[in-house]
């Protein structure tokens, strides 16, 4: 099967022949390619080797078009972005608006012309033309509340869900505009979208704050993609341990969930099994970094025994590191091999 056609057959139910390896790959692109990561991502050619290498060294089954994503969005908005001549990610070092400051003011980007947005955009339209035919290829998208928490800053903006909810509401569905607009430019390129919301993983944001603030703008989005544009997949990334929100982010309208390292699989498959979602379990990417190659197949063989008792299972990894050596990810992968033989 191809690496499509494994998703699509997770999709439809129907049996495939070997649980999907979709790893974390975004700054350590650079790596493998020998770039920095700042240097990648404001490239559009070096930002398509070094996901094509990706392709090349670790043969995922799906591919996000994406490296410091949650800067992406809030920089074309008028975020300043600090670039390094370094290994590091790329920051934020300016945003843009102050809580209960007007909203009306903001920079509403164009995808096609603003800040990086072009680069990805490009980027993902010439790996789709290469490698789309056989392989989902995923545009990376910040969700409302974390692009949101960029243009605000992190710590104020949490601060303003209780104290201004309503401002903060508000912003979230102006955001909510910024997502679905970046989204359907990768979408008319024939590329999927993945969204991601870390920002308001828990200890940060209570099951009530997410209800009453995050959820409903973040699922209109999902319901555009999924719905008005007919994207068939369109996963929801939250990290952290995220089960007090499992209810909530399946409300998103999503059929794709993560299950971080940080959480519990065990939970996961068993509230998820009558669920048709597909269920992504990360390995810790400190322990892929420190240990053996035995010990980094010996823990995926005990990941998969409790996760392919959920029928649409795929393993992945937390965020690389830009420096994890790739044998210890190939291990991930020959491990998958090994244990999946046998399954049609």
């Amino acid at each position: 099967m191809t690496p499509r056609q494994r998703i699509e057959g997770l999709l439809a139910g129907k049996p495939i022949d070997r649980i999907p390896f979709c790893p974390a790959v975004y700054d350590h692109k650079a790596a493998l390619i020998g770039e920095t990561p700042s240097r990648m991502i404001r490239d559009t050619t070096l930002f398509e080797k070094a996901i094509a290498r990706e392709i090349e060294t670790y043969d995922p089954d799906m591919i996000v078009v994406g490296c410091d994503v949650y800067n992406v969005e809030a920089e074309a908005a008028g975020c300043k972005v600090r670039f390094y001549d370094t290994n590091d990610i790329p920051s934020i070092s300016e945003s843009v608006i102050a809580p209960g400051g007007d909203i009306d003011r903001l920079k509403i980007p164009d995808p096609q012309k603003d800040g990086r947005m072009p680069v990805h955009l490009a980027a993902g339209e010439r790996i789709q033309e290469r490698f789309g035919r056989d392989r989902i290829i995923r545009g990376a998208l910040s969700s409302p509340f974390s692009l949101a928490s960029e243009l605000a800053g992190p710590e104020p903006l949490l601060l303003a869900l209780m104290d201004q909810p309503e401002w903060v509401s508000e912003l979230l569905y102006w955001c909510s505009g910024i997502s679905k607009a970046y989204g359907k430019a990768f979408v008319d390129r024939g590329l999927g979208v993945i969204l991601f919301d870390s920002h308001g993983s828990p200890p940060l944001v209570s099951p009530r704050l997410y209800e009453e603030i995050i959820l409903p703008p973040t699922a209109e989005v999902i319901r555009y993609f999924r719905f008005d544009l007919a994207v068939p997949l369109v996963p929801y990334i939250m990290g952290g341990d995220t089960r007090i929100l499992l209810d909530l982010m399946l409300a998103t309208g999503t059929n794709n969930i993560l299950c971080d390292y940080k959480s519990d699989l065990g939970y996961f498959v068993n509230y998820l099994k009558d669920k048709p979602v597909l269920l992504r379990a990360n390995l810790d990417p400190s322990f892929l970094l420190t240990a053996s190659i035995d010990k980094i197949k010996a823990r995926v063989r005990e990941v998969l025994a409790v996760g392919r008792r959920h029928s649409a299972f795929m393993l992945g990894t937390g965020i690389l590191p830009y420096d994890m050596p790739g044998e210890k990810v190939i291990a991930v992968r020959e491990a998958l091999d090994e244990e999946s033989q046998g399954m049609i």
